[in-house]
């Protein structure tokens, strides 16, 4: 007799022999089904429209919001020389900002990084004194939507968030400064936490081969969204003194303090 039958038989004649002692008996299921009725869900979906529209109203509120801030801004341009060697830091500025609606701005330097001296003061940092973040935003401001079209690509369930996928790219292909890309959206506030975009063409093609990749994130600090951190990948027509074909720019965000109370006397006063 084959194995396995013979254990089956032989358990099966213990058994027999040996009832098994009073008590309850527990019922064992090696299956279970459910059910559960079919429910029909009638409300409307919103709309793209409305959406797009809720966005531009999240992002309005976040302006809103800002009377005055104060960050530290780091950009970073970072050479790839070779495939087999490491990223190489041509340049690091370092700079404290401080903006106050409608448009005061004042920033001082706080440490500068030049691995070629020759290049040093190539580097210019220019801050405009909005609170509004176009860069994050520019395809989703009212005024631009005309110039765009948009679809949803993914809706996930993150933290206890919904977070919207749209793609955007412009309706026209004759400008190919215009790009395209994917924000996401928290639908908590309507407001851009991460924008990824994409160029079709060089914006620059005499200089400008393409842009790999250009990110822009943002992070919360307390109530607000703020800018985060830029990062783009460019490859150049030529090779540029001391930096290349290929080059990473970085700027970086951090150490904010809003709506504190800057006074206009303030922006008035040399650094």
């Amino acid at each position: 007799m084959p194995l396995i039958p013979f254990l089956r038989l032989a358990l099966v004649v213990i058994l027999a022999d040996n009832p098994a002692p009073p008590g309850p008996t527990v019922a064992r299921e090696d299956t279970l089904h459910t059910s559960v009725p079919e429910v029909v869900v009638r409300a409307p979906r919103v709309t793209l429209d409305e959406i797009l529209g809720r966005v531009a109203r999240g992002e309005a509120r976040r302006d809103s919001l800002i009377l005055d801030e104060q960050f530290t801004a780091t950009f970073r341009l970072t050479t790839l020389p070779r495939p087999s060697e490491e990223p190489r830091t041509e340049v690091e500025k370092v700079m404290r900002v401080y903006k106050r609606k409608p448009n005061l701005v004042r920033t001082e330097v706080l440490r500068e990084y030049v691995r070629d001296q020759r290049s040093r003061g190539t580097v210019q940092m220019n801050f405009r004194g909005g609170m509004d973040e176009e860069i994050v935003n520019f395809a989703f401001r009212p005024e631009n939507r005309r110039d765009y079209k948009y679809r949803i690509v993914g809706r996930d369930f993150i933290g206890g968030h919904l977070i919207y996928r749209i793609q955007f790219e412009p309706r026209s292909p004759l400008d190919p400064s215009a790009p395209s890309g994917t924000v996401w959206v928290d639908t908590n506030e309507f407001v851009i936490l991460r924008q990824e975009i994409r160029f079709a063409r060089s914006p620059a093609p005499l200089f400008v081969r393409g842009v790999r990749r250009m990110v822009i994130e943002r992070k919360r600090y307390g109530q607000h969204w703020v800018l985060g951190r830029v990062l783009i990948r460019i490859d150049t027509t030529v090779p540029l003194p001391r930096v290349g074909r290929t080059f990473d720019m970085a700027m970086l965000f951090d150490d904010y303090a809003l709506n504190q109370g800057l006074t206009a006397d303030f922006f008035a006063r040399r650094p």
